[in-house]
């Protein structure tokens, strides 16, 4: 129909539930309770395609309401992507529940908006309660979002609670950061509500109840503060009403675990500890780091007792099945401690950096079970005072594969060796494949690669001890780094060993021990010349005097062969050192194969 001129507009206001439906033709409705702004449609006859009113569009609208059909196209170069199972049934949503498919901190007024020197908003409260909304309201699963934390600087000054079934993705560890962070008070700034303070005076901290104006000179006032400790975690594992430590299950509440974890950094400029997994199972934490605030300054002792991660069983819940992977841990005394009974905890591909000792497994006295099943995998250890790893009168947990730089050496070096750099001093344990920037050198029966303490534990790989060889048969030359062999319990095989034999007018010296430490080894050998192809083998056993003195030594072998070798065996020992040397002499030349072992 053609236009039709309106001389006048007419219009309505009032609630929302009074408004005609519909309104006359063109005729203009105000909604003042919702503010919302509608126009009647006019008549069938007018040409309307329905009797009603259409919102005009305001700043109040609900844009989203109106977008009820998305279709996910997944454009490419040549094609879009078929939703439905044909071409004609193409699967639609509102544009609210495809926004709704994935949660973003920043929906719960969360901003990473802080710095590294701790300016910034403080939200902790918004953090946890988007947890709480996402995860602990309902315990159906289809409430449960991912939530995604942009990269920034989290500024945080309480523990967050993380409950069970959560999926929090961060931008990276070094993108995505939560900042523990507690300013020393002043008189002179003002603070919002809830922020925590240290008064350096009274050495007391201080939560604010209320927004505190700059100029309030008492820190004590209580209209403004409350003395409370500081948190003792940057966040810890909760069950599903955010409810911890003895609460945890009660309330008909499901237990902590389930959760997962990855791409962000948690760092504090506290003494306490990172992070407490209490009674949860199922955990999975991917590229989460855990900074302290301690440098190699302030190392020196484990007085503080602080540790990037601690475990807690409930008398109900064992924690098990918990993979931290591509973690780091640092500025803190441990970066792992705990003797409480947890099971099946992998620790992979990780880095252990500026820490007293890396990780601590048990405790003297025993615990009634402790730590069983840990697994501690390719990881790197360096700029650590004291061992790296420490399993104390707990058993059956391993250490692989992991790369041990500056540790144990109380921060001076590699060549100067204060603790063994593994200490396993529990039954059932096993090293394999760990590598070592120290030396043989420097590896003694005090200050090992790894001490097995005479227990049964299992070390196969870089633990030579107290064993010096000697390259080319130069005593006089650089001792050669031999370190591999199988250690198991008290009892110790060297990885064999070829060299060379070499015509001289004076005894050659293959390899020296130490007798303080050792009383007795074995040697297995196989020897070839080189011009008549004559072969001897057998045993070799040399038995340390009874003081330390030249010419009591005690030897025997059992060497057999098919043609002389020339080869004549022998040793000595220096009475001042106490170092035992095994010799030979030949009158041809050609190769010596041999493997050491010991018991004492």
């Amino acid at each position: 129909m053609a236009i039709v001129q309106i001389s006048r507009i007419t219009q309505r206001k009032g609630l929302a539930v009074d408004l005609p439906q519909p309104l006359a033709g063109a005729e203009l409705g105000w909604a003042t309770d919702e503010r919302k702004l509608y126009i009647g449609n006019g008549t069938l006859a007018d040409g309307a395609p329905v009797i009603g009113n259409t919102e005009v569009l305001t700043e109040f609208s609900d844009v989203l309401s109106f977008a009820t059909a998305y279709t996910y196209q997944g454009q490419s170069a040549s094609y879009v992507a078929q939703t439905g199972l044909t071409p004609s049934t193409p699967v639609s949503q509102s544009l609210q529940s495809r926004l709704d498919s994935d949660a973003i901190i920043t929906d719960f007024g969360a901003t990473g908006n802080g710095s590294l020197d701790g300016s910034g908003t403080d939200v902790t409260a918004n953090i946890n309660n988007a947890l709480y909304q996402l995860y602990c309201r309902q315990v159906n699963p289809q409430i449960r979002r991912t939530l995604y934390f942009p990269a920034g600087v989290y500024i945080i000054s309480d523990t967050l609670e993380i409950p069970p079934y959560c999926n929090l993705q961060g931008d990276g560890p070094e993108s995505t950061i939560f900042y523990f962070y507690v300013p020393t008070w002043t008189s002179t700034i003002a603070y919002a509500s809830g922020v925590l303070v240290y008064d350096s005076v009274s050495l007391t901290y201080y939560r604010s109840v209320a927004a505190v104006p700059a100029g309030q000179v008492v820190v004590a006032n209580p209209t403004y503060w409350t003395a409370t400790t500081l948190p003792e975690y940057i966040f810890r594992t909760a069950d599903s009403l955010q409810q911890t430590g003895a609460n945890i299950g009660t309330n008909g509440a499901l237990p902590p675990g389930f959760l997962s974890m990855s791409g962000m950094k948690f760092m504090t400029n506290q003494t306490h500890d990172g992070c407490l997994i209490q009674g949860a199972q199922d955990c999975a934490f991917e590229s989460v780091n855990i900074a302290g605030p301690k440098t190699t300054a302030t190392l020196t002792t484990s007085g503080d007792n602080t540790a990037c991660v601690r475990f807690d069983t409930t008398a109900a819940i064992v924690c098990q099945d918990i993979v931290w992977n591509h973690g780091s841990f640092s500025g803190m005394v441990y970066g792992v401690k705990t003797a409480e009974q947890i099971e099946s905890v992998t620790i992979s591909n990780g880095s252990f950096d500026t820490l007293f000792q890396g990780l601590y497994l048990g405790e003297t006295p025993s615990p009634a079970v402790g730590p069983t099943g840990v697994r501690v995998v390719q990881n790197f250890f360096d700029n650590i005072y004291g061992e790296g790893i420490v399993i104390e009168n707990v058993g059956n947990n391993c250490s692989g594969y992991n790369s041990f730089y500056d540790v144990g050496n109380h921060f001076l070096g590699t060549a100067n060796p204060a603790t063994p750099v593994i200490d396993i001093n529990g039954l059932n344990n096993v090293s394999i494949g760990d590598m070592f920037e120290r030396t043989t050198q420097y590896a003694s029966d005090l200050h090992p690669r790894i001490k097995l303490n005479n227990l049964n534990g299992i070390a196969l790989g870089q633990n030579v001890s107290n064993i010096v060889f000697y390259q080319l048969n130069s005593a006089g030359a650089t001792p050669y780094n031999y370190a591999n062999q199988l250690s198991l319990g008290t009892y110790q095989r060297v990885s064999g060993i070829r060299d060379d034999l070499t015509v001289s007018g004076s005894a050659q010296t293959l390899f020296t021990f130490d007798a303080d430490y050792i009383a007795a080894v074995k040697i297995d050998y196989t020897i070839v010349t080189d011009n008549n192809n004559a072969v001897r083998t057998g045993t070799y056993t040399i038995v340390r005097s009874t003081s330390d003195s030249t010419g009591a030594l005690a030897s025997s072998d059992t060497g057999v062969q098919n043609s002389a070798t020339g080869v004549t065996f022998s040793e000595s020992e220096n009475g001042s050192t106490g170092e035992i040397s095994w010799k030979y002499t030949t009158t041809s030349s050609g190769t010596i194969n041999y493997s050491v072992t010991k018991l004492a």
